[in-house]
């Protein structure tokens, strides 16, 4: 056998592997899925994707209600929940929604599926929320729960009354926080992307800023702190109750009055 033979049998085993044996790659379709809940007895909201954008509104409601859309290369089964696209679950006080992964072998050059999941939550303010994706953004507006938000690719746009503690995580995207009644503790982390978070007038934070590269503006009165390599700042305002903690490497940072976003 010569060599451009071999190449030929090399290259179909690599496409028929990257399908996971299923044969020829289908054509990319969406689906949509609509879900609800009672919310009586839910208190929490977890939320794990691979490649999707998270949104979550809060609303005077006695459900909690999913919207969502999928698109890839997907075979939606109308006998199976939520189509057999995503898993949807309860446990105790907590909804579980999740995708789950299918095994692949030798799969080197080719997203065999390339699915994506949009959701949008439609919840009661008091809910917490633990959302995690890898490629895509996550909002929220009128949480005031605890919130926890990470993403890998994409940016963090979260609103919350700041009545409960929110984390904000994301390696390459900007993270928005905005606080629109209180606050009362707060981490934000990212390595490329800037941080902006908007505080009430009468907010009472302790901050630590650990930064490299970047701007950093502050209409609350800070003390600066310079190092070698670094940027720390840090310092109290309207008494320090609350910790404000923000590390970015590559991104400039801002800590807006609420009244001055307007």
């Amino acid at each position: 056998m010569n060599n451009r033979i071999r190449s030929v049998y090399l290259l179909g085993f690599l496409l028929l592997a990257a399908c996971g044996g299923e044969g020829v790659i289908g054509p990319t379709r969406t689906a949509t899925v609509h879900r609800s809940w009672p919310a009586a007895d839910l208190r929490q909201i977890r939320v794990f994707e691979v490649s999707g954008s998270v949104k979550v509104e809060a609303a005077p409601t006695t459900e909690i209600s999913l919207d969502a859309t999928v698109r890839g290369r997907i075979r939606p089964r109308s006998d199976s929940e939520n189509q057999g696209l995503f898993i949807t679950e309860i446990d105790g006080d907590t909804l579980r929604i999740s995708r789950r992964q299918k095994k692949r072998h030798f799969n080197f050059f080719f997203d065999r599926d390339n699915v994506r999941v949009d959701y949008v939550l439609r919840v009661p303010p008091s809910v917490s929320l633990d959302m995690k994706t890898i490629n895509g953004r996550i909002i929220t507006r009128g949480i005031e729960g605890e919130t926890q938000a990470s993403t890998v690719n994409g940016t963090i746009d979260v609103e919350v009354t700041g009545a409960e503690q929110l984390s904000a995580t994301t390696v390459n995207g900007r993270v928005r926080a905005k606080f629109t009644r209180s606050f009362q503790g707060a981490r934000f982390k990212t390595v490329n992307g800037g941080v902006e978070a908007i505080l009430p007038n009468d907010a009472s934070f302790s901050v630590e800023l650990a930064q490299v590269n970047g701007d950093f503006e502050a209409s609350f009165p800070l003390s600066i702190h310079s190092q070698p390599g670094s940027r720390r700042v840090s310092g109290e305002v309207n008494g320090g109750q609350h910790r404000l903690k923000i590390v970015t490497v590559n991104g400039d940072v801002e800590l807006t009055r609420l009244n001055d976003s307007l």
